[in-house]
């Protein structure tokens, strides 16, 4: 409900600025971004008998094609705001639809993001991309009837935008408690930050 609510406040004056269209994919991109760099084993890999930890968050984003799924790469996704992962993903995502992606620009991911969700799926459990150790899917983002809890105390209910989010790991290297965290440190971005547009 808060992105959505961001969205719809800043989503004129962002498309001005940035040239580019805003949905919901590229505040969940800088959350999970956050998250990466809170969170470095879910951005690693394992090689062999070695885990190689990595410097760089290349996000890869899975792209629904008439002929099937492609997964580009938006790399050094840490290093860019709202408007610089809106702006990656809609080129690769358009260039990817042309089948006019380079090979460099699938390669050399170190986590994936895949929608389920829209094409109407409330979860979705994505197999890991190795020797990434993590691929997270978002749901279908859908208005449902919640509990809400006011500042006294006082339980209400609310109509509020949901989205179900998985993430499926390796267990070599990750446990369940780290997941945990990753995610709900995602869900904490969603629901409070600003995401520069404030």
């Amino acid at each position: 409900t808060h992105v959505a609510r961001l969205r719809a406040k800043h989503r004129t004056a962002f498309e001005e600025a940035y040239g580019t269209k805003l949905s919901f994919m590229p505040f969940v991109m800088a959350a999970v971004v956050k998250a990466l760099r809170a969170f470095p084993t879910v951005n690693a890999s394992i090689d062999g008998e070695s885990i190689v930890y990595k410097q760089d968050v290349n996000l890869g984003v899975a792209v629904a094609l008439d002929w099937g799924l492609i997964v580009p790469v938006i790399k050094g996704a840490d290093q860019l705001n709202l408007g610089g992962l809106a702006r990656a993903l809609n080129d690769l995502a358009a260039r990817a639809r042309a089948k006019q992606l380079k090979p460099e620009e699938i390669q050399g991911g170190t986590f994936t993001l895949t929608n389920p969700g829209s094409y109407g799926d409330l979860f979705g459990m994505p197999v890991i991309n190795q020797p990434q150790v993590a691929i997270q899917a978002m749901g279908a983002i859908t208005k449902r009837p919640v509990v809400v809890t006011d500042a006294e105390g006082n339980d209400s209910i609310a109509i509020r935008s949901i989205m179900f989010s998985t993430l499926s790991f390796d267990h070599r290297l990750i446990d369940g408690a780290t997941a945990d965290q990753f995610m709900a440190l995602i869900k904490k971005e969603l629901e409070t930050s600003d995401f520069g547009l404030a």
